[in-house]
């Protein structure tokens, strides 16, 4: 048969490529291209609605800010450039660290100055405890740039964009109570929702942190011997756990007894089958339906039953310490900590996990030979050879838990509180799902949607650029 007679003809081509085409269009293209048609509507599903087009008032009554009284344009005008400042110096100074400028590492220091000053204002001043936070990120992040030894410590204009962010800040500071005594946001409730969104994100460095520590724990053989020194211990923690399961069963405790005896299955699975046992003990909650662990988290955590605060109480009791462990999902406080908790615990062992054990699994280790023969030790050996070979691989999951965190929090909102306490757990996807389901907004639902999408955008932006400027070349 000749080369050209096994060529499909165009049409066949076209014929079995048009039902991907029109899948692409009438679920994809489509919708994406209507909702954007919807943000300049009054689309809704209540019937006594009258349809009409509204131009920009569904954004100007999402971002828009109304005057209280008669106002100040000079401190908005003056706020809004701070806001600027702040945000294009942080990616400036991101800019200067992963081009080498001169004096970025003195530009950390002054933004870790920055956010010790934050940590210590908020403390002094009762502020709010997202305050508190924001400075302990800063602080940590001009840490690491402060403490950098890739380059010199000295000045220059790698400097600057911290210098003007710490303005910036003192600018937002100063203006703050002035500001929101003038004026007030059109939807303040999508702040609140932006913020809650942002603030579970701040649980996605602990994520991917505990992903790595696992990877490395789990990526390495497990130290049992030979094939009769494994049946050896097998029996041993066979033999351990039947008697741990009696023992604690005929003591009363039930549930521990129940525990005990898991782990050491556990122990037994390792001994006999190697750490291939651990990693797919580390994995089965990515298996679970998520609705599932959300139910089964929203027991543990319930204040009067839940385990959780059996044990903390039971610590504080024989300690003496006075107080009682917190209400979690019902107290507005503590309800965004014990969702971000659940979150990293979800994730450590997910995929994550798995991608850094293949990477790992793809690190030189002639390179790990290398640094070894010259004296490294093991930290020094991760942060020198395999931490940069990991680079490609973080950037990916740093790029995707953005996008996941960004968009997420709906089934745990949904499922867990409601959204609540008070609005403490709402994020800007419940929200668009209350405007668009609930309240039947959809034009405004949609609006919500396309400023989340340009977020996401951005920052993703922000992300390939700078990230792929971190990525080792093989």
């Amino acid at each position: 048969m000749s080369r050209k007679s096994k060529r499909l003809p165009p049409k066949a081509v076209f014929g079995f490529l048009l039902p991907n085409f029109l899948g692409f269009f009438c679920f994809t293209l489509f919708p994406v291209l209507f909702s954007l048609f919807m943000v300049f509507t009054n689309w809704t599903l209540k019937p006594a609605v009258k349809f009409e087009m509204v131009g920009m008032r569904n954004l100007n009554d999402l971002l828009g800010v109304r005057m209280l009284g008669e106002g100040n344009a000079v401190v908005c005008a003056s706020y809004i450039v701070c806001a600027v400042l702040m945000i294009a110096s942080l990616v400036g100074s991101l800019w200067a660290h992963v081009a080498g400028w001169k004096g970025s590492r003195a530009g950390g220091a002054i933004m870790g100055c920055t956010g010790v000053a934050l940590v210590g204002g908020g403390l002094i001043m009762g502020a709010h405890h997202s305050v508190f936070l924001v400075g302990l990120v800063l602080a940590l992040c001009g840490a690491v740039g402060a403490f950098r030894d890739d380059e010199e410590f000295r000045l220059g204009r790698g400097m600057i964009p911290a210098a003007v962010f710490a303005v910036a800040v003192i600018g937002i500071v100063t203006l703050n109570g002035s500001m929101w005594q003038s004026y007030e946001p059109r939807d303040a409730r999508f702040w609140q929702y932006f913020f809650n969104t942002v603030y579970l994100m701040l649980a996605m460095p602990l994520s991917i942190a505990a992903s790595l520590g696992l990877a490395i724990l789990l990526s390495d053989a497990l130290p049992t011997g030979t094939a009769r020194q494994r049946i050896i211990l097998s029996l041993l923690c066979l033999v351990a756990g039947i008697a741990t399961f009696l023992i604690l069963l005929g003591l009363g405790h039930g549930n521990l007894a129940f525990l005990g005896g898991l782990l050491w299955l556990i122990a037994l699975l390792g001994c006999a089958f190697g750490v291939v046992s651990y990693r797919t003990v580390f994995y089965l909650p990515h298996f679970t339906s998520g609705v599932a662990l959300m139910i089964l988290w929203k027991a543990l955590y319930n204040p009067q039953t839940g385990p959780i605060n059996a044990m903390l109480n039971g610590l504080m009791k024989t300690f003496g310490l006075p107080g009682e462990a917190p209400s979690w999902l019902t107290d507005f406080t503590w309800a965004k900590p014990a969702i971000m908790f659940m979150g990293v615990w979800t994730a450590a062992g997910g995929t994550n996990m798995l991608l850094y054990l293949a990477a790992l699994s793809s690190v030189p280790r002639d390179l790990l030979e290398a640094a070894e023969v010259d004296g490294a030790g093991k930290w020094s050996r991760f942060r020198h050879v395999t931490w940069p070979q990991l680079a490609p691989t973080t950037f990916f999951i740093t790029i995707m838990a953005v996008i996941g965190g960004l968009q997420g929090g709906f089934e745990m909102a949904r499922v867990m509180t409601g959204g609540g306490p008070a609005g403490a757990t709402t994020t800007l996807s419940y929200y668009i799902f209350t405007k668009g389901f609930e309240d039947l907004n959809l034009g405004y639902a949609a609006a919500i949607s396309w400023v989340l999408f340009s977020v996401i955008f951005v920052v993703t932006a922000i992300n390939w650029r700078f990230g792929k400027e971190l990525e080792v070349e093989p």
